[in-house]
């Protein structure tokens, strides 16, 4: 059956985590954390601490294992069921923004082991962007 005209496809897939446990997965929130499941991790060689690079022209994050002693890189910590790199100082150098979790679609590990993460190649998966807290009016 075919569809007409204004159809999109949903590609986030379903919330239920336990389905993911042989997927990579990828995400990268609001605060500039990039999240990445157990299965993602270890295929990319559970490093200590990773460099993190940005192509502007192609709108994508590159990330390489690096020295973990080494002030400009960032240290790979346990997080839930995965691992996260907390890169907000790196998403506000770069104006990185996104107003909610968004898992990258197409995570990719090249043939000199940097993970590629395309920005334009994502999908929402965090619910509704939250406005600013507002104080109440006595």
């Amino acid at each position: 059956m075919e569809l007409e005209r204004g159809w999109e496809k949903f590609r986030g897939g379903p919330a239920d985590r336990t389905k993911y446990e042989n997927v990579v997965r990828v995400t990268i929130n609001r605060k500039g954390m990039i999240y990445m499941n157990s299965k993602m991790y270890q295929l990319f060689g559970k490093p200590k601490a990773v460099a993190l690079f940005y192509n502007r022209e192609e709108d994508a994050i590159a990330i390489r294992p690096a020295y973990e002693r080494f002030i400009e890189h960032f240290e790979v910590v346990k997080k839930q069921a995965g691992w996260a790199i907390h890169a907000a100082s790196f998403c506000r150098h770069y104006r990185i923004r996104v107003p909610t979790t968004e898992r990258f679609l197409r995570p990719d590990i090249d043939n000199d082991g940097n993970m590629i993460l395309h920005l334009r190649e994502t999908i929402n998966v965090g619910g509704l962007v939250r406005g600013p807290n507002k104080k109440k009016e006595n």
